[in-house]
């Protein structure tokens, strides 16, 4: 830290993301006890390494941007919580910007660290549409669930490649809460986060290790004995409807729509 006529000049070295992300979280904070302050991270190593301007950074996304990024970090994928699978943050920032909405869940969730987290609240389901147009910017629905059977049964899209389950999303969401929420209090002495149970981990207890609950719904192939889907090509199936012979109701996954 270096000192000119009363304004700090801080610089930070790190090569990890989650520091980047803590000081544009924390530098609307930083900066109101100190306006003049320059803080600058110097960030990589070898040919890619670079000095990041932090206050340029911040200017540029704005208060609410700059203050919402540890929890956009964290939901997105960081050290300590998963990402969602073929998506990077790239896709993410795209998403964020084509839904600036979901920044009022970010802003609250760092504003008021280890909130709780219900799927019927405001903040989760802002969380569930920005998750939707992760995986497809057009679609109008809100549901993780809706869209993963709109994504699997109408475009075929393999199952890697579709929305986490609402279950799983709400699971994911509570690790990346805790995660923010120790970002978010990283400014004080002595941090008291509470325990990681029902924030989306478990306690082993025969090893003692903390494991992430991905989800408390059964796995389909101990949900479902069998998938069966018909190939007929008119909406009325006829006697050789796979369907029909195993006595099931056609589906959405049926070739005669389900009409």
């Amino acid at each position: 830290m270096r000192w000119t006529r009363d304004a700090p000049t801080v610089l930070v070295r790190t090569v990890d993301t989650d520091v980047v992300a803590i000081l544009i979280g924390k530098y609307h904070s930083l900066t109101s006890q100190h306006q003049m302050a320059a803080i600058w991270v110097a960030f990589g190593t070898g040919k890619n390494f670079m000095y990041l301007d932090i206050n340029a950074i911040c200017h540029a996304l704005g208060k609410d941007r700059s203050t919402a990024l540890p929890m956009f970090h964290s939901f997105t994928g960081c050290d300590t919580t998963s990402a969602f699978f073929g998506k990077g943050k790239k896709s993410a920032w795209e998403a964020w910007n084509a839904y600036v909405e979901v920044t009022e869940a970010f802003n609250n969730f760092m504003n008021h660290p280890y909130m709780t987290v219900t799927v019927n609240c405001k903040q989760f389901q802002l969380l569930e549409r920005f998750t939707v147009i992760i995986y497809n910017k057009t679609s109008n629905l809100d549901s993780v669930n809706e869209a993963r059977r709109e994504l699997f049964s109408q475009k075929n899209r393999p199952m890697e490649k579709i929305p986490p389950t609402q279950e799983a999303l709400l699971q994911h969401t509570l690790r990346a809460v805790y995660q923010a929420g120790i970002w978010a209090t990283s400014d004080q002495c002595e941090q008291k986060p509470p325990t990681p149970e029902g924030f989306g981990w478990t306690l082993e207890s025969a090893t003692k290790t903390w494991r992430p609950v991905w989800s408390n719904l059964p796995v389909a192939s101990q949900a479902c004995s069998e998938l069966v889907k018909c190939g007929c090509k008119s909406a009325t199936c006829g006697g050789r409807c796979s369907c029909k012979k195993a006595q099931w109701k056609c589906t959405e996954l049926c070739s005669c729509q389900c009409e």
